[in-house]
């Protein structure tokens, strides 16, 4: 099925095909570029050119339409944290990555890094170390990992893009997203987008699993993005995505070929095929001004406006959303980048009838790390000197309820226990049913080790405070450090 879906997908996109380059994931316009944010917020972005990584070992010609560049892709940290006892964590990573053009069309870009970790760590869920790891073999406290990276993009004309791959998506402009995240691990994929005047419409198709360890319960899911660029300043995206499994209760139907349809909204098609797949969509908007940028979303998995209107806390009412800024100052030789940001999501956000077709995927949250009943406060500063020093000072505050939930007992924080599982209809908001809050103040600096590997020393020292109900607070200190190819959000020793 998966064959024939690539096939129908290369074919569509064949109707009408500019010369691009996909960046990196953690490329941010906003900072690196001197003009105005007009793409998409839907990450990687597309560029005419990447910053040249790695040793290009083939001739190049004289209208540098193909390259092959290599480069060593390293991950090496050690993590530890001090709550009476001193609990250590160690990885250790080194693979290859590669990046090549092919004329003005073809562009692919992959790594593989293999990965032993080891872990004596005794702190909370949200302090666990390595997170997106998409092929694992655990035992006890230690694990060997196979994380492989591939991107292949083709880009006849100025009109469509074409991408498939095992990578990650991310949707918006802040640290945050509350529509699609990197926090989950790398999965295949396949992207279609199609720019045309002030809009860009994008379709992605991704295959995520869950149960890794034991039985793997497959899971899938289509998304629509379509961003219009309202203004030279000004962005509107509208989002839907439907999660839905290859095998129900009543058949085995594979990739329902309705939601192949690039154009179709996919509420009425469920409908029309009576499933019971979960649903998502959200509003995703921008303002920039010279040297500051105001953005937000809004996620709605399910509500009913007269519950609304009359305040009842329904536990159906299921929202998220966001509220950011974001803005540099440039003076002498550096550059002073900020942001910050509000994020919050009510009980039962994101869940489901079970894992099979809840927002997440290996066990991670598609969209807000911590799952949902929370709110969070997140701020950065981030000095960078000429010589790309950067010293960067990071502050987070979350309140999460639900910390009274059992196994058989949920009030809507872990999006991974059905929401079936509720033990009544009407009362849930944010904090609620066992308060858990959290502080989190941290400094990183890194320097550029091998620039033409985009290889980075780091360290990061951070103190922790979390309380549960109105018991008194704790405090751990955390110390992080080591290497690391900076090419991608960097999700191993942070939350």
């Amino acid at each position: 099925m998966k064959l024939l879906f690539y096939i129908l997908l290369i074919g569509y996109s064949l109707i009408s095909w500019g010369q691009k380059e996909v960046t990196y994931l953690n490329y941010d316009p906003f900072f690196e570029d001197t003009i105005i944010h007009t793409q998409t917020t839907v990450k990687p972005l597309l560029s005419q050119s990447n910053p040249e990584t790695g040793w290009n070992i083939l001739k190049k010609n004289k209208n540098q339409n193909s390259f092959l560049r290599l480069f060593p892709e390293a991950n090496i940290g050690f993590g530890t944290a001090k709550n009476n006892v001193w609990n250590n964590s160690t990885r250790l990573g080194i693979g290859l990555g590669f990046e090549s053009k092919l004329g003005t069309n073809f562009y692919i870009r992959g790594t593989l890094v293999p990965s032993y970790y080891a872990l004596n760590f005794t702190g909370s869920k949200t302090q666990s170390i390595l997170q997106n790891t998409y092929l694992f073999d655990w035992n006890g406290e230690r694990s060997l990992e196979l994380q492989p990276r591939i991107r292949i993009g083709y880009t006849p004309n100025k009109y469509f893009n074409f991408q498939v791959g095992v990578d990650q998506q991310f949707i918006g402009e802040g640290i945050r997203s509350m529509l699609l995240s990197d926090y989950s691990s790398p999965h295949p994929f396949a992207q279609l987008r199609t720019k045309l005047w002030k809009i860009e419409f994008v379709n992605l198709y991704q295959f995520f699993r869950e149960n890794v360890i034991t039985k793997v319960r497959q899971k899938y899911a289509s998304t629509h993005m379509l961003n219009l660029q309202a203004t030279r300043r000004f962005q509107i995206g509208i989002f839907e995505s439907v999660i839905f499994e290859p095998k129900d209760t009543v058949l085995n139907r594979g990739y329902d070929i309705e939601y192949l349809n690039p154009f179709l909204f996919y509420r009425p098609t469920e409908y029309s095929i009576g499933s019971q797949d979960r649903l998502l969509i959200g509003l995703n908007l921008s303002y920039q001004f010279d040297n500051l940028m105001l953005y937000g979303q809004l996620a709605v998995d399910d509500f009913v406006l007269s519950e609304l209107v009359e305040r009842s806390r329904w536990w159906a009412n299921k929202y998220s959303g966001q509220f950011g800024f974001k803005g540099k100052i440039k003076f002498n030789d550096k550059q002073l980048r900020y942001l910050s940001e509000i994020n919050f999501s009510r009980p039962f956000t994101y869940t489901h009838l079970s894992e099979g077709t809840n927002y997440g995927h290996q066990g991670m949250s598609l969209a807000h790390p911590i799952g949902a009943n929370f709110v969070e406060s997140l701020s950065e500063i981030n000095l960078i000197f000429k010589n790309q020093l950067s010293i960067k000072a990071q502050f987070m505050f979350v309140q999460q309820g639900g910390a009274d939930g059992d196994p058989n007992t949920t009030y809507g924080a872990d999006i991974y226990q059905p929401y079936t599982d509720r033990p009544f209809e009407y009362g849930y908001y944010i904090g609620a049913n066992g308060k858990h809050n959290r502080a989190r103040t941290s400094v990183e600096i890194t320097y550029p080790i091998v620039r033409k590997a985009a290889l980075i020393a780091f360290v990061r020292p951070a103190i922790e405070m979390y309380q549960y109900n109105d018991n008194p607070y704790q405090s751990v200190f955390l110390f992080y450090g080591g290497l690391r190819t900076s090419l991608w959000n960097d999700r191993s020793f942070s939350f």
